[in-house]
């Protein structure tokens, strides 16, 4: 699932918008900043990632280097482990990032798997 910084409470993203925002074509959600938080290597993001993108963990931070080289946005903060990305998101405004519904606790749920 695609979780948040508890203040994107209330905020929601159907297929094209988890897109648009993982993507860095949507920079913002409501009035919020968007911050991707991604670990390094991740088996939840690498399930959620294909289906949504088309993409491995490995693709996905090749796109935003790319991006970031460009001038086309700015890139995602990475950590090294799926826990780290969460307790980076929890206390990040803005922070979204790919999570474990079993471990989303205290996080805004903006896209179900």
């Amino acid at each position: 699932m695609l979780a948040g910084h508890a203040g994107l409470k209330g905020q929601t993203l159907d297929d094209d918008g988890v897109k648009a925002v993982l993507l860095g074509k949507r920079i913002t959600l409501g009035s919020t900043r968007v911050v991707i938080v991604f670990a390094r290597q991740g088996e939840v993001q690498d399930a959620f990632l294909q289906p949504h993108l088309g993409m491995t963990t490995n693709q996905f931070q090749n796109h935003w280097r790319r991006l970031f080289m460009t001038g086309g946005g700015s890139a995602p903060r990475i950590v090294e482990t799926e826990a780290d990305a969460r307790k980076l998101a929890a206390v990040t405004p803005g922070a979204i990032l790919i999570a474990d519904s079993a471990h989303a606790a205290g996080l805004a749920i903006l896209a179900a798997p």
